[in-house]
Formats: structure tokens, C-alpha cells, sequence
């Protein structure tokens, strides 16, 4: 599977971590489309962020012209990929913003690790360890139960979320189940997907696609 004849320069600026770019290099990565991988240092982004369009990252560059939005820059590379089909548009849209309803119910759980002013507490405080603590147990003991059981009702019998091809739905989720299965979020055991046989063996299906698996491979290189 290849596009990399069609499509244009293409440099994706954004941080040495996953985060909402990982959703934008695994579609080009399967498609086999060479694009810039521009990871800035977290020490740089004071003199970058002046740069971008509306002040955060991703970017990408596409023969020097930049695009913002991490979902408008993931449809654009999805249709150079093939990965996202205009007759299924809307199919692949309601995928996407399933994973996006999961990712924002668990975002505050990740953020009051991270800026616990915005929740009214000092960092480091006991509060704060309690209060992390516990906003994470119950997402996981309650909400991720929830999202789980509407991802295997899609992707139940060895399919992909829409259907039996990969689409941009699929890299969006993707880096999402990566982050639950990391160990490397306190108070979120890296074992939480195991009770989800249908989810567990799609996130191993899709890690199995021959250029989601050099990917990876060569990250860890």
C-alpha cells in the first residue's frame, strides 16, 4: 500500500512524544509516504511557538504552507494515504469522534497529574496525590469499561473499527489504548485493557500491520 508518489513535501513539527501527532505519523507510516518526523525539544518551544498558527503544535507543513489542527491535519494525510474514504466519510467521522469523546472523558484525569492549579491544589500536596489518585481509579473502574464495551461492538470478529479495513479512526485510537497500556501513568495499571479480549486483539491486529510494526520497531532501535 503506497501513495508516496502523489503526495507533496510534508514536514510534521510537534514534540519527541506521541501525543496527537502519533495519529498523523502512523497514517503516512502505513502508507508508506515520506514525511519530515521535526520532533522540537520542549526547551525550544518558547522561540516555536510564535511560528505556528494558533500557537500550539502539531503543525504541518505541506510544501512549506502551513496547516493546524491535528484532526484537519489527520483527514488530509488520511485522503493522500487512503485511509479515509470519502463514500464512508461519515462511517470514519463517527469513529473518530468516539475516540475523541474517550480521549476528552479522560483528559482531566491526565491534566490534574500535570496542572493541579487548574483543580484548585498545590502541587506535590497530599491532596493532590488523593485527589490524582482517586479521579484516575474511577475513570478506569468506570469509564474506560464504558468506552471499551462501544470499541468492541465495532471491531468484534476481528474487525477494524470500520470494517475490515484500516482507516484514520483505527491511528487515532490507537495511540490512545497505547497510553492505558504503557505502565507509565500512575495509578493506571498497564494490565486495565486485559479484561477486553475483542479490544486487546485488535490493538495486537493492528500493531501486526507490517508498517505499524517497522514503526514501532525502529522507535525502539
Amino acid at each position: 500500500m503506497s501513495a508516496a508518489a502523489a503526495a507533496p513535501a510534508l514536514r510534521l513539527q510537534y514534540f519527541n512524544i506521541e501525543g496527537p501527532a502519533e495519529k498523523i505519523r502512523l497514517t503516512l507510516s502505513i502508507a508508506k509516504i515520506p514525511f519530515r518526523d521535526d520532533r522540537v525539544a520542549f526547551e525550544d518551544w518558547p522561540s516555536v511557538k510564535p511560528t505556528t498558527p494558533y500557537g500550539q503544535l502539531p503543525v504541518m507543513y505541506v510544501d512549506d504552507e502551513a496547516m493546524a489542527q491535528s484532526d484537519a491535519i489527520l483527514r488530509y494525510c488520511g485522503r493522500l494515504a487512503g485511509l479515509y474514504d470519502e463514500q464512508r466519510a461519515s462511517e470514519i467521522d463517527e469513529a473518530v469522534s468516539l475516540v475523541e469523546d474517550m480521549r476528552e472523558s479522560w483528559y482531566p484525569n491526565l491534566a490534574v497529574g500535570m496542572a493541579p492549579e487548574k483543580y484548585n491544589l498545590e502541587k506535590g500536596s497530599d491532596a493532590h496525590a488523593a485527589t490524582t489518585k482517586a479521579m484516575r481509579e474511577r475513570w478506569i473502574r468506570e469509564e474506560l469499561p464504558r468506552y471499551c464495551g462501544f470499541i468492541s461492538k465495532r471491531v468484534a470478529g476481528g474487525k477494524f473499527l470500520c470494517g475490515d479495513r484500516v482507516t484514520i479512526a483505527d491511528c487515532a485510537l490507537v495511540p490512545l489504548l497505547r497510553r492505558f497500556r504503557s505502565g507509565g501513568i500512575d495509578h493506571v495499571p498497564k494490565e486495565c485493557l486485559d479484561a477486553f479480549a475483542d479490544v486487546v486483539a485488535y490493538y495486537e491486529k493492528f500493531h501486526a500491520i507490517p508498517e505499524v510494526a517497522a514503526w514501532y520497531a525502529a522507535k525502539s532501535a
